[in-house]
C-alpha cells in the first residue's frame, strides 16, 4: 500500500464542512471551470479550422489543373485519373456576371461555375449532395439555360425555384465598348445551401457545355478538378501530377491555395491556448490556499506522523497527492463538462451568423470540434500547473516541527 497515497485520501475525506470543505470545492471548481474555457476555446478554433477545410475542399476540390495550351479533353482526363490517390476528375470553368431579377433590377454580382455532368458531381461535394441535380441541370429544348443558385443570391435576388433571371456577361464587343453586354436568359432550377458563405451568396452553377455560350471568351478554356481519397495526399499527388504534365502547367492543391489563412489560424489557435492556459494557472494557484487550509486542519496529524517517524519526502508526497486529487478531479470536470458544451454548441448550431459576419468567417455558423489530442495536451498542461501549485505547501508540511505542532494537543 502507497502510505502517502493513503493519507493524501484520509486528509481530503475528513471534514466535509468548515473552511477546508469550502476552499477545497472553491479550488476544485475554479480548476473545472478553467479547463472548461480551454477545451471550449481550442474546440472552437478546431472546429472552424476544419470546417472551413471541408468546405473549400468540397467547392474546388483538392486539386485545380491548368492544362498548358489547348490539351484535348479526353486524353488529359485518363491522364490525370491515372494519378496516385485520385478518385474522381472534372473539367470546369468560372466566370463572373452580373445576375438579374424582376425583384432587383439591378442585378448582384455572381460567380459562374460550369459543371462538368456528372463527373463535376463527385469532384465538388457540396454540389454532389444536392438531390437530381443532373436531371435537373439537363438542357431540354426551347427552355431557358437551367441554373443552380445559392440560397444567400437567390434571397438578395427574390427567386425561387422555377423562376427566370438574366445573367449579363462580357463579350468582344462589349469589351470593346461597341455592343451592350450579352444577355442570357436562365431558369432556376435549383437552390442550394451549403452553409458556405462564398457558395450560398455569390455561385451560378450552369452544365459546362453551356458554359462557352455565357462566359467571356478569355475564360472559356477549361480547368480540371481532381477529387482525393484524402485531403492529406494531395502532396504526392501534385508532385506525381508535374511528372506527367508539361511543365509550364499549372498545378495548385488546396493547401497552396489557402496556405497563408491556415497559418493564422494555427498561430492564433496556439496563442488562444497559451492565454487560456494563464486562466487555469490562476486557477491551480487556489490550490494553494486549500492545501495550506488543509495543513492547517491536519497540524496535529502531520505531527503525530512525523513523531512515528515519518520522513519528510512522506509528507511532502502526501500533500502533493492531495493537490493531485484535488486538481486532477477539477480538470476531468472541465474536460467533460467543455467537450458537452462543444457538442451542445455544436449540435443545435446555437452560435450562427448574420450575413454580413458569415461574409467575413466564411461560415453561417461555428461549430466546436474538440480534438483527443488537444484534450490530452489540456489535461496534461493541468497537471503539471497543479503539481507546481502543490510544491509550496508540501514543503512546508515537510518542514513542520512536530514539537510544535503537539505543543497544544
Amino acid at each position: 500500500m502507497n502510505v502517502s497515497l493513503f493519507l493524501a485520501r484520509r486528509f481530503l475525506a475528513g471534514r466535509k464542512g468548515g473552511l477546508l470543505g469550502t476552499v477545497s470545492v472553491l479550488a476544485l471548481f475554479g480548476v473545472a471551470l478553467g479547463t472548461a474555457a480551454l477545451v471550449v476555446a481550442m474546440g472552437l478554433m478546431s472546429g472552424y479550422r476544419h470546417e472551413l477545410a471541408e468546405k473549400l475542399a468540397g467547392t474546388n476540390a483538392e486539386i485545380i489543373v491548368i492544362p498548358a495550351g489547348r490539351a484535348e479533353p479526353g486524353p488529359t482526363v485518363r491522364l490525370l485519373e491515372s494519378l496516385p490517390h485520385v478518385t474522381a476528375v472534372a473539367r470546369t470553368a468560372f466566370a463572373s456576371g452580373l445576375l438579374l431579377s424582376p425583384a432587383v433590377p439591378s442585378g448582384a454580382d455572381a460567380v459562374v461555375k460550369g459543371l462538368d455532368l456528372p463527373a463535376g458531381l463527385r469532384t465538388t461535394k457540396l454540389l454532389g449532395a444536392v438531390p437530381g441535380l443532373e436531371a435537373r441541370l439537363t438542357m431540354r429544348p426551347g427552355e431557358p439555360v437551367p441554373a443552380l443558385l445559392g440560397a444567400g443570391l437567390a434571397e438578395r435576388l427574390g427567386v425561387k425555384v422555377g423562376a427566370g433571371v438574366v445573367l449579363e456577361s462580357a463579350s468582344v464587343s462589349s469589351a470593346q465598348g461597341i455592343a451592350p453586354p450579352r444577355r442570357t436568359l436562365l431558369r432556376v432550377a435549383a437552390v442550394v445551401e451549403t452553409g458556405f458563405s462564398e457558395v450560398d451568396d455569390s455561385w451560378l452553377v450552369v452544365p459546362l457545355p453551356l458554359f462557352d455560350t455565357l462566359a467571356p471568351p478569355d475564360v472559356r478554356q477549361g480547368l480540371y478538378e481532381l477529387k482525393l481519397t484524402a485531403p492529406s495526399l494531395s502532396d504526392e499527388t501534385v508532385a506525381a501530377a508535374r511528372k506527367v504534365l508539361d511543365p509550364s502547367s499549372t498545378i495548385v492543391d488546396w493547401k497552396a491555395l489557402n496556405r497563408d489563412l491556415f497559418a493564422a489560424l494555427a498561430v492564433q489557435q496556439t496563442l488562444l491556448f497559451v492565454v487560456l492556459t494563464l486562466i487555469v494557472a490562476v486557477a491551480a494557484g487556489t490550490i494553494v490556499s486549500a492545501l495550506v487550509v488543509l495543513l492547517a486542519a491536519k497540524t496535529r496529524d502531520v505531527g503525530v506522523l512525523a513523531t512515528l517517524g515519518a520522513a519528510p519526502q512522506t509528507i511532502v508526497r502526501t500533500f502533493r497527492f492531495a493537490g493531485l486529487f484535488l486538481g486532477g478531479a477539477g480538470i476531468l470536470l472541465g474536460t467533460l463538462s467543455g467537450t458537452l458544451i462543444c457538442l451542445f454548441l455544436t449540435a443545435f448550431r446555437v452560435i450562427r451568423f448574420p450575413p454580413a459576419i458569415a461574409k467575413v468567417y466564411y461560415l453561417s455558423w461555428m461549430p466546436f470540434r474538440p480534438e483527443p489530442l488537444h484534450l490530452a495536451a489540456i489535461a496534461g498542461t493541468g497537471m503539471v500547473l497543479v503539481l507546481v501549485a502543490s510544491l509550496f505547501p508540501a514543503r512546508r508540511a515537510a518542514r513542520l516541527d512536530p514539537a510544535e505542532a503537539l505543543r497544544y494537543e
